[in-house]
């Protein structure tokens, strides 16, 4: 479902069809950013959650999630390589009242690129939408599911190509990005660590 959020909401916001390749440029490849952040209704109720974010410059932002969902997209018009990242960082509150949250955050960057030809392609980085929210009952049961939360990125070429890509915020796990792309399970069973695999 994330990747259908990310895939479709770059079409929406360039105003055109999921598989169109009508899109015209002036001999440069134009190049589109998407985050999200999908939370479930009882995070905010036990955690505050920061968004972290690389934007279109390079530099690294933050935001405050005060609802479930958020987004932020741009177009990149750089020449050289640039790392996209996002990274969900969620601290508890203090004196939660013990209860049954249900608790899940789902994260992602996107990447769409439509050639000088019109021709468009698109990348994404994501946590894991199908697993399931946990859930948690007591302070330390909460503070242990935010000390997982998400981190993705991608590393976006002067071309427009996109490829998983760890991004350091400095305290989120730097290979929580590769929670799902099938290519990290492959190097696997190869006997390939994860930093030296060429995703």
């Amino acid at each position: 479902m994330l990747a259908a959020i990310l895939t479709c909401g770059l079409t929406v916001t360039a105003m055109s069809a999921c598989s169109s390749d009508d899109d015209k440029t002036d001999g440069q490849p134009q190049k589109e950013i998407l985050y999200v952040v999908k939370i479930s209704d009882d995070v905010l109720k036990v955690a505050n959650v920061e968004v972290n974010y690389v934007d279109q410059t390079g530099a690294k932002k933050k935001e405050s999630m005060t609802s479930t969902m958020w987004t932020k997209n741009y177009k990149l018009s750089n020449a050289a390589s640039l790392n996209q990242g996002i990274w969900a960082k969620i601290t508890p509150k203090t004196n939660i009242q013990e209860g049954t949250y249900l608790l899940k955050v789902i994260s992602g960057v996107g990447c769409k690129t439509t050639s000088a030809d019109g021709k468009i392609s698109m990348g994404t980085s994501n946590s894991n939408p199908d697993e399931p929210a946990t859930a948690a009952k007591t302070a330390e049961e909460i503070a242990a599911w935010c000390a997982k939360s998400p981190t993705s990125g991608l590393l976006v070429d002067a071309s427009g190509s996109c490829k998983q890509q760890q991004v350091d915020f400095g305290g989120n796990s730097i290979w929580d990005y590769l929670i799902y792309p099938w290519c990290v399970y492959d190097c696997y069973a190869q006997g390939i660590e994860p930093e030296d695999c060429d995703c």
